[in-house]
């Protein structure tokens, strides 16, 4: 059997009054996700466990089975993903050019992120950050686009060290400092001190670039500070379908996502956002058959829809746009995806509250899974609250791939030992003894 893996981005959500006190899901018109949540069993996720927020990143690493101590961070995934080279050696940063304004006692406050400044300009005020290097570590900033780029940690490094993006406008710029408990301290210390002295070569730099002053001339922001986040230092982790048995690929947008299946050992298939939600959607599970016809054995469809509306801060806006997805999935009646031969999953990554500051939250999000090995529980609708009483129960994403092996009839007799890698699915092909002639 085969796996087809369908995230819907930020899926889960809280009550809202001006959708009825429901959620965005709840209250969206899903008959597509109502039916096949009657034909399967459906449960609820918690990617890192109970009440815990993920970032979509961190939430598919172990969504796809690796263990949360083995993540390299998404800086690295965002490297990777802009096709740069990155070695063990090397610790990598985001950096975001964003406008800051300096307090009274010194401190700078986030005033806009990102700036509005073409990515031109944006480049050449990269070229006047671009090195720097203080006892033992050196930083290299290299400009992709968007208004970011990578920031390289060379040398003496640790990856043990905190951002400084307070993530959100009218906070602090944060100073870097070491994280409590980092096996090397001298190590987090150094690289702490000079990520804070680059900051202020940063905005000194910045501030007085010909650039920025004509920026102000205009009566725009200057972009005249470079966040600094999701810091992060490249493993060498086992490919995925060592780990799983599964020829894998991820059908999916974006930086992050191409990253994250270059690390993991998938095939990534890029695709870009058409401008219907339901169009894309669709567009996304036609390349899935083709990637089951081209031999892929396990194929991850994602779609940002409802993280994109959820960061609007607009219940009904999301509500809108589940259900633009929801009309997409009954493609899935019509098309040879929804077949004895498949097991079908379709849930989220984390939670996206539409009506809060928060990025993300930690509400479990809800899941169903439908092949020939599954069979139907008691829910007939799928959202946060019907899920409650599933089959499934609520499982962690540590328990996903287990659960999808065993769904698929690919799941390993634990005790068995069959080759030296001692996976927990049957392998494809056993090294057969011979006997000496």
């Amino acid at each position: 059997m085969r796996a087809l893996l369908i995230i819907l981005d930020g899926l889960a959500d809280r009550c809202w009054p001006e959708i009825g006190n429901m959620t965005p899901l709840e209250a969206a018109d899903t008959p597509n996700l109502d039916r096949l949540a009657s034909l399967g069993m459906t449960g609820l996720l918690q990617p890192l466990g109970r009440g815990l927020a993920p970032g979509s990143e961190v939430a598919h690493f172990v969504i796809f089975g690796y263990p949360l101590e083995q993540y390299p961070g998404r800086g690295v995934f965002e490297t990777v993903g802009e096709g740069m080279p990155l070695s063990t050696d090397e610790v990598v940063y985001r950096g975001l050019f964003c406008a800051v304004e300096e307090q009274k006692d010194g401190s700078l406050t986030v005033v806009e992120r990102p700036i509005d400044m073409a990515d031109n300009f944006c480049a050449q005020l990269a070229e006047n950050i671009g090195r720097f290097e203080l006892g033992g570590v050196s930083c290299e900033f290299v400009f992709n686009s968007q208004k970011q780029g990578i920031l390289y940690l060379r040398g003496d490094v640790s990856e043990d060290v905190t951002d400084a993006d307070p993530y959100l406008e009218g906070l602090p710029i944060i100073t870097v400092e070491p994280l409590e408990g980092t096996k090397e301290p001298k190590k987090a210390a150094k690289t702490a001190a000079c990520l804070n002295a680059y900051l202020q070569l940063v905005y000194k730099e910045l501030s007085n670039h010909s650039i920025n002053a004509e920026q102000k001339a205009h009566g725009k922001l200057p972009a005249n500070f470079l966040l600094i986040k999701w810091c992060g230092r490249k493993r060498e982790l086992i490919p995925f379908e060592k780990l799983y048995g599964f020829k894998a690929a991820s059908i999916s947008s974006g930086i992050i996502y191409n990253g994250i299946a270059t690390e993991l050992g998938m095939d990534w298939i890029g695709v870009k956002y058409l401008p219907d939600w339901q169009d894309d959607l669709v567009n996304r599970l036609k390349l899935a058959e083709k990637a089951f016809d081209d031999g892929y054995e396990f194929v991850h469809v994602h779609t940002k829809g409802p993280d994109h509306a959820a960061h609007e801060k607009n219940p009904l806006l999301k509500r809108a746009v589940i259900s633009e997805l929801d009309a997409a999935l009954g493609y899935l009646f019509d098309s040879p995806l929804l077949s004895d031969e498949n097991l079908i999953i379709i849930t989220g990554d984390h939670s996206t509250p539409s009506g809060t500051d928060l990025l993300h939250s930690g509400e479990a999000v809800p899941l169903l899974m439908l092949g020939r090995n599954t069979w139907p529980d008691s829910v007939r609708e799928f959202n946060e609250k019907a899920c409650v009483s599933g089959g499934l129960g609520r499982i962690d994403g540590k328990d996903m791939m287990p659960t999808i092996l065993n769904l698929t009839d690919r799941i390993k007799y634990y005790s068995a030992k069959l080759q030296p890698f001692n996976g927990i699915y049957w392998p494809k092909t056993l090294n057969a003894f011979k006997v000496d002639k």
